[in-house]
């Protein structure tokens, strides 16, 4: 698979931004004991940048049809990187570093998954948006798996000051890697009509749900396996798992949309995490239980490139960054939802959240079949590698 250096800096932006904008709750119960903080509060403050995100992709990706896309990606790192360097360095502007944390991320995904929609030709789209997806796993694995031995030896600062400085690498990385960009933004002219297709639609409704269970499962699982008797280190695990097997997971969802097509591979994606959620309500035995969370690793975080690859086309290249802005956001604010549901299930029935997320994947299944057969990608000729457009 052939890749130019544009492609590897969208990559590495990924990586960077996301293991830094996703880096709070990893230090979360530390900052919650150093600022005194209640649950409720800690839980308003987890929740700055997420709502930043939903908030902010749409309009940010309705400008990145606008502007070099390029530019953009370098603008929102930088804006992430100083937010990390002031919640490390600054604690009195801790809140208002979380909120140019929650600024600056929201431009990668909108404006990064646009960048790759634009510049990838030939008949390999699938498995690169696959890549883009699992790339941003990795940054929040190892952003997890560093931030607790860092934290515990020299304080919960350090993690943000390293992610920080890292975004900085990224942005002056991003000057070598992007180098003789020219222009890469949209068509002018793009209507907001262009979005309110059918197949459109459909797919903001599968990633609302997408973006409920997955939220639900990276939430949640480590407090089911704690209340099940594991200890805290072991409860936490169950995410990590779920997440590492989601790098791959994101990959083969990738290469099952360019070999069976964007809806055949979703479908049976959902039917699978339904399936997987559903065995986990009734399950009592810890090894199958760890075994279905490896399938939904693979099952949820492969229903990303599907979706992200019929959105492509859908659009046309029209109003790319914007679409994808709308579905990003929608999936964020899903997620909260999601969230909000479980936290009340999780106070009298802690079980009943898998049933609960069971039905809304078995809801994505039926809404699936209504997807493009052919998917709706404009006819390319099929190639053998990943191509480029190295102008």
């Amino acid at each position: 698979m052939t890749m130019d250096r544009r492609y590897i800096g969208n990559i590495l932006m990924h990586i960077t931004n996301d293991g830094t904008v996703f880096l709070l709750p990893s230090v979360l119960p530390l900052i919650t004991i150093e600022y005194g903080l209640s649950y409720a509060m800690a839980g308003l403050v987890s929740s700055v940048i997420p709502f930043c995100l939903g908030l902010l992709q749409t309009p940010i990706g309705r400008y990145g049809d606008r502007l070099p896309n390029s530019l953009m990606l370098r603008a929102g790192i930088l804006i992430v990187g100083a937010g990390a360097l002031m919640v490390g360095t600054l604690p009195q502007l801790f809140l208002p570093g979380l909120l140019m944390m929650g600024i600056g991320g929201s431009f990668y995904h909108p404006i990064g998954y646009a960048y790759t929609s634009r510049i990838v030709r030939g008949g390999k789209a699938g498995i690169a948006l696959g890549i883009q997806s699992s790339s941003g796993d990795v940054g929040i694995l190892a952003a997890y798996l560093m931030a607790g031995p860092m934290a515990l030896a020299w304080g919960w600062r350090l993690p943000f000051l390293f992610w920080g400085a890292l975004s900085m690498g990224a942005f002056v990385a991003s000057f070598s890697l992007f180098r003789g960009e020219r222009t890469d933004h949209g068509p002018e002219g793009a209507v907001a009509s262009a979005l309110f297709s059918k197949d459109i639609i459909i797919v903001m409704v599968l990633f609302a749900i997408l973006g409920a269970v997955h939220r639900i499962l990276s939430t949640f699982l480590p407090t089911m396996f704690f209340l099940g008797g594991l200890e805290i280190t072991l409860a936490d695990s169950a995410t990590a798992l779920y997440i590492g097997i989601g790098i791959a997971g994101g990959v083969i969802g990738g290469k099952l949309t360019d070999s069976h097509g964007p809806r055949r591979t979703a479908l049976a994606f959902y039917a699978i995490t339904a399936a997987a959620l559903l065995a986990l309500y009734q399950s009592h035995w810890l090894f199958l239980d760890v075994g279905l969370i490896a399938v939904m690793g693979i099952s949820v975080l492969g229903i990303y490139p599907p979706l992200y690859y019929i959105m492509r086309g859908a659009a046309r290249g029209r109003l790319v960054g914007t679409a994808y802005g709308l579905l990003l956001s929608l999936g964020m604010v899903s997620g909260i939802a999601g969230v909000t549901v479980g936290g009340y299930l999780m106070d009298y029935f802690p079980s009943m959240i898998y049933l609960f997320a069971s039905a809304l994947a078995l809801g994505g299944t039926i809404m699936a079949l209504a997807l493009p057969r052919g998917g709706t990608m404009p006819s390319q000729t099929a190639t053998k590698n990943l191509i480029l457009d190295g102008n």
